[in-house]
């Protein structure tokens, strides 16, 4: 039976240290060569330090020891030999540890010094304590978001000024704005006349102007437009004058017709304040004309139409039922500038036939920055396809249909053909808009900003120059705080007579008086004719603002119940006007006729009307836009005006920090004055009891107006 695994498989034993020993005696030299039952071995410890006793161990006698072979007796010496020198190498290293111990000590302890621990510093659970930050640089970017001709407008110091004759302008007009009391053209004029004025056959680029309001835009761009127009005999539609109200439409119509006065220029309005068809024949006229060939297409088109009951009614194919036999409708321009407002504008070029704009040579968008944030009827989108698109095949001229021909048939006679009519556009705003989605609806093509600003607000720096305003250096700004504003009325009269019209300071007292206590309405009469002939002695000419029409007409009938004075020289302008009654109360506002104007924020923006002397606000604007078009209403075309603004208690706050002490508003080294006046003041001479007079008044006219409705 073969040996158990484990004993076949166990690890040799270890061998003893050979060690000298005495010989053995005789007698156990006798046993050595006795059999292995009764031998024994001697285990050594490995340490080479000790030797341990021998340990003997009986082994079985019926087990036979197994050989040792020579291959392990090699091995285990050789472990044997390298335990012994990593010991060698340990003890050499406690050995020279102990000798410099011994050295140190012989030394002594004060040549020797240890560093004692430092104690470790407990903390709270709290942040661990960090570093200072270092401080990084305030980021300047060096480069603008805004293209080059947005970012580095061209600047033209306000004060400028350039007589007409050196900018190239026709003598005769020379003469004719001499006669009106234009001598020197100013900044914006000195800019822009050079730049449009005829004979450039070469596009310049588009222009876009920003100045501040009263700085002669109007004529800047008319000027040149009519004097190129003026040799003209057969109307063609060649300026459109785009602008955002019937106020504004009326002041460029009053402008234009004085400068175009002995010509054949024909200018059009298109404002919606008569019928849409009486005003289409009034642009466009129709006259037959004879063409077979042209009359036979149309036929057909026209009877696909009908079959299929596609039809338009009106248009080009109703016209064609009232031409003669082989003639077709033409269709011709009545006038060469229009002036419109923009929804009008788009109605005209949707439904109005032959109302082509492949003609038009300027367009000028004034106010731009109204037209383009409120956006009429998409009337930018619908105006740059009719300006760019391509004329009707049924509209196109002679010249327009060689030009296709050639162009559909990839002859290289096209382009030997005439270049399409040159598009200058003009775009002009007191607070030039800056946002490129809205500027990019227009098409400009190599577009070149110019600022008109004062040369102390050149120096000033503001962080967000996109809402800056600038107001003019010749304006003088005050506010009055009517307190809770029970007597606004009050304040304002006092305003009016003492500031305003100071002469008729003392007729307003007496009259004041007599119609409080109630005299004979002989003196009532008197003191008003007192008050008519101080007043019209008086130059001054005042705008007064309201928040609506409603508060506009009854402030209107306050004043002339206070001020009986007044009523003679004092009207009311408001939307329910129409346009000739608009443009007949504007004339006699500039003439001097009427002295007092009180109107709504429908006229605040763009009437230019000369020589107004004090714009009040009344109410108080609802925004700093708002606030800087209607005090541009005075000191204009560098004249000296006064701007005054009623605020009461709850209003202060807002005024004071954003209007008078804003930095959105550029004022150069001026402040806005601060006034006030005790009640006792303002109320005195008897107008508080008018005052209460007058608002029993007003209670019984609203009511009768209430009954009879």
């Amino acid at each position: 039976m073969p040996a158990p695994l484990f004993k076949r498989f166990a690890p040799p034993a270890p061998i003893p240290n050979k060690q000298p020993s005495p010989a053995p005696a005789r007698d156990q030299v006798t046993k050595a060569s006795s059999p292995p039952y009764a031998a024994t071995e001697v285990v050594a410890d490995s340490h080479p330090a000790s030797v341990q006793d021998s340990v003997v161990l009986e082994v079985p006698k019926t087990i036979k020891k197994p050989k040792k072979r020579k291959r392990n007796a090699e091995a285990a010496e050789a472990q044997d030999d390298e335990v012994s020198k990593k010991h060698k190498n340990i003890l050499s290293k406690f050995e020279k540890a102990s000798k410099l111990a011994e050295v140190v000590g012989q030394k002594g302890e004060e040549e020797v010094s240890y560093e004692a621990q430092e104690p470790e510093e407990l903390h709270d659970l709290e942040p661990m304590p960090q570093p200072a930050p270092i401080p990084e640089p305030v980021y300047e970017p060096t480069f603008s978001t805004l293209p080059t001709w947005l970012a580095q407008p061209t600047t033209v110091e306000a004060s400028t000024t350039t007589p007409f004759s050196e900018l190239g302008v026709d003598p005769s007009y020379v003469k004719r704005l001499e006669k009106q009391g234009f001598k020197d053209a100013l900044a914006v004029q000195t800019a822009l006349l050079p730049m449009l004025h005829p004979g450039f056959d070469q596009h310049l680029g588009d222009t876009c102007i920003s100045a501040k309001t009263g700085s002669g835009k109007t004529l800047a761009y008319l000027l040149p437009i009519i004097e190129a127009l003026k040799d003209r005999a057969v109307p063609v539609l060649s300026a459109i004058v785009v602008v955002p109200s019937r106020q504004l439409v009326n002041q460029a119509l009053q402008v234009a017709e004085e400068l175009c006065a002995g010509t054949k220029i024909k200018v059009g309005t298109a404002l919606g304040s008569i019928a849409f068809a009486a005003e289409q024949k009034q642009l466009v006229k129709m006259r037959p004309q004879y063409d077979p060939r042209g009359a036979q297409e149309l036929q057909e088109t026209a009877s696909r139409q009908h079959q299929t009951g596609l039809m338009e009614k009106g248009g080009l194919y109703d016209d064609l039922r009232a031409m003669p036999l082989d003639h077709v409708p033409q269709y011709d321009s009545s006038v060469d500038i229009l002036i419109c407002t923009p929804g009008r504008l788009v109605e005209h070029i949707e439904h109005t036939t032959g109302f082509l704009l492949n003609s038009v040579r300027w367009l000028v968008i004034d106010e731009a920055d109204q037209l383009l944030s409120q956006n009429f009827q998409g009337w930018a989108t619908v105006l740059m396809d009719a300006l760019h698109g391509e004329t009707p095949v049924e509209f196109m001229n002679a010249q327009e249909r060689i030009r296709k021909r050639e162009r559909d048939a990839n002859s290289i006679w096209s382009m030997a053909l005439p270049a399409r009519r040159q598009l200058t556009k003009i775009v002009l705003s007191a607070t030039m808009e800056k946002d490129l989605t809205k500027l990019g609806t227009l098409k400009l093509k190599r577009p070149k900003l110019i600022v008109v600003q004062d040369a102390i607000a050149e120096s000033q720096s503001l962080d967000n120059e996109e809402n800056v305003f600038e107001l003019p250096s010749t304006l003088h700004e005050f506010a009055v705080h009517v307190g809770d504003g029970s007597n606004k009325p009050l304040h304002l009269l006092y305003v009016l007579v003492n500031y305003v019209f100071p002469g008729a300071q003392s007729a307003s007292g007496s009259s004041s008086v007599s119609s409080a206590s109630g005299t004979s309405s002989d003196s009532d009469s008197d003191s008003g004719e007192d008050e008519r002939a101080s007043v019209s002695k008086q130059s001054g000419r005042v705008l007064i603002f309201t928040k609506s029409t409603e508060s506009a007409s009854r402030l209107s009938h306050l004043l002339g119940a206070l001020m009986p004075g007044f009523k003679n020289y004092m009207k009311t302008m408001t939307r329910a006007l129409t346009a000739d009654a608009s443009r007949r109360l504007l004339k006699s506002f500039s003439s001097g006729v009427v002295k007092i104007l009180i109107a709504s924020d429908a006229a605040s923006r763009g009437l230019d009307i000369p020589d107004i002397t004090h714009v009040i606000n009344y109410d108080l604007p609802t925004s700093i836009t708002s606030y800087v078009h209607r005090v541009g209403r005075t000191a204009r075309a560098g004249k000296t005006g006064e701007a005054w603004t009623l605020f009461t208690k709850n209003e202060a706050a807002w005024f004071l920090k954003q209007v008078a002490k804003g930095e959105s508003i550029k004022r150069g080294s001026k402040k806005v004055k601060r006034m006030e006046w005790k009640e006792s003041t303002v109320t005195a001479d008897g107008r508080k009891k008018a005052y209460r007079t007058a608002l029993k008044q007003l209670e019984s006219a609203v009511a009768g107006n209430a009954e009879a409705e």
